[in-house]
């Protein structure tokens, strides 16, 4: 009798670990078959986007970042460029604390099912904060906005894009270079080697002639 129920409770459990395999490959087949779709719905709205001309940042940047929220994220040069710039990206949506006239969120390449279950790496999770308040939203949207870098070990996230437009593409500051000809380069530098006394024609001993001046006529105090 006890080896008859030792061998049933061995059957049972056997049961249960094949169950439970054939769960969680089905559930890890469903998981990699959804994120396959949202990274061609992400795809085709960055495809749609570039198509009109925006500058969009590629996630495959973002995941050369390495390090951890302990130690602190270490960028790669062309991401360190960016900082403090106005950028444009395209992922999903994940709330914080709500999903209604939400202002600040979270912004993932594909969306987060189970925070506990699939949880992404911090170089995946971009913090974004929104000038006006916006609807949480199935679909991937576009986010610009200007981007910070957070260095440093102990960060809540590795990057926050500050005062964003949702759905709106911004533009970059573009710094144009100051041309100025060569004739009025020496004259500037002239004028400041003057300010500072080192110019030459300070040195010169010839003064400049000065036109003679008009002596008005002097008043006899005689009437006519």
């Amino acid at each position: 009798m006890r080896k008859r129920t030792k061998r049933d409770l061995t059957t049972l459990i056997g049961l249960v670990v094949i169950v439970a395999s054939v769960v969680g490959v089905n559930g890890y087949m469903r998981r990699a078959g959804l994120r396959e779709t949202y990274e061609k719905m992400r795809a085709a709205l960055e495809a749609h986007h570039r198509s009109e001309g925006v500058a969009l940042i590629d996630w495959k940047e973002l995941q050369a970042v390495v390090g951890k929220r302990k130690t602190g994220a270490t960028f790669p040069a062309s991401l360190k460029e960016k900082d403090g710039r106005l950028v444009n990206i395209v992922g999903f949506m994940n709330a914080i604390d709500q999903f209604r006239n939400v202002q600040e969120f979270m912004l993932l390449p594909v969306p987060l099912t189970c925070y506990f279950c699939d949880a992404p790496p911090m170089r995946d999770i971009i913090e974004v904060k929104l000038d006006k308040p916006a609807d949480m939203v199935n679909e991937p949207v576009l986010i610009g906005g200007r981007l910070r870098l957070h260095e440093g070990p102990g960060p809540l996230f590795f990057y926050t894009i500050e005062n964003a437009k949702w759905n709106e593409a911004v533009q970059d500051e573009e710094m144009t270079e100051k041309v100025t000809e060569q004739q009025h380069r020496l004259h500037l530098i002239e004028g400041f080697r003057e300010l500072k006394g080192e110019s030459a024609l300070l040195n010169e001993s010839a003064e400049e002639e000065m036109l003679p001046g008009y002596t008005p006529p002097q008043h006899t105090g005689t009437e006519e």
